[in-house]
């Protein structure tokens, strides 16, 4: 497909961008409260980004849609998915209205503006947006999982501790969680006094904790306390756990450094990469004959 846009189409498609970000960002500044007494991070926007939620939960299906909707992350963080979707439709359609005014400048200009330049514009818009939404809630809900591992390894060591000291363990798990600081320490302490005010044991409401948050080393804690409540030694049961966790967050730790190596060496490969070209290309012009000028 080749031509131009008109000065028209690419104003009134700028204008409907601008209006789609103007009335998301409106609508999100008046909040509500959720289901259950939660306040959203951003407020919902209003029926609509919640009937888009549920929407994409019916079409993608509902392991799908927890990727696309980072449904593990926003229930890490607390936010709302419908509030989460607001952000992501402000953003878009800010990164979307950047791209079309670049065009509609161009076309104001008398300059040429392809017929694939806005739709391939727009995609690269949604991309950008998309990221600019999604970058900092993955990077909180990764800072909060590494919490998690090095937290719940500290608290079964406190535990373990109390244990050796001769504290029984009920009351061990609950003086080694009100010892703790973060928000780590905080989720576990919330479950152990839910358990403890419905009169259940504490696995109970670690249980209820890994539903709520799905981090994988609070589902391990639950297994290793109920392992604990129901006859396995505590002491070797909590001491084992950790050292497993321990070399787990190691493990990663180095993982992430190597990660950040290779990042470092990158650029230098591909400047030595350049540089090789820079050399063989007109070596190989010269032994075969061909003049590498144009």
């Amino acid at each position: 497909m080749s031509g131009t846009f008109d000065s028209g189409a690419v104003s009134a498609l700028c204008g409907a961008l601008a209006g789609a970000g103007l009335y998301a960002l409106v609508r999100s500044l008046y909040a509500r409260p959720m289901p259950g007494g939660r306040q959203t991070g951003i407020a919902t926007g209003g029926r609509w980004a919640e009937a888009v939620t549920r929407g994409v939960i019916r079409v993608a299906g509902p392991e799908r849609s927890r990727r696309i909707l980072l449904a593990d992350d926003l229930e890490i963080l607390d936010v709302d998915p419908a509030s989460h979707l607001v952000t992501r439709v402000i953003r878009v359609s800010l990164a979307g209205s950047a791209m079309v005014a670049l065009d509609l400048a161009a076309v104001v200009n008398g300059l040429a503006v392809p017929v694939m330049a806005l739709p391939l514009g727009g995609a690269l818009a949604g991309l950008i947006g998309l990221g600019w939404a999604d970058r900092p809630l993955r990077r909180r809900a990764n800072a909060r999982r590494q919490e998690a591992r090095l937290a719940v390894a500290a608290y079964l060591d406190l535990v373990r501790i109390l244990l050796v000291g001769g504290l029984p363990l009920h009351s061990a798990l609950q003086t080694a969680a009100d010892t703790g600081h973060g928000w780590a320490f905080a989720q576990i302490r919330g479950a152990l006094r839910w358990a403890r005010a419905r009169q259940s044991p504490p696995d109970a409401g670690l249980e209820r904790l890994a539903r709520q948050v799905p981090v994988a080393e609070f589902a391990e804690l639950r297994l290793t306390v109920s392992s604990a409540l129901r006859g396995a030694s505590p002491v070797l049961a909590l001491r084992s756990k950790s050292a497993h966790m321990r070399a787990v967050e190691g493990a990663q730790a180095r993982l992430a450094s190597s990660t950040a190596d290779a990042a470092m060496e990158l650029p230098a490969v591909v400047v030595a990469l350049a540089f090789v070209a820079f050399l063989t290309v007109p070596l190989l012009a010269i032994l075969t004959g061909i003049d590498p000028t144009p």
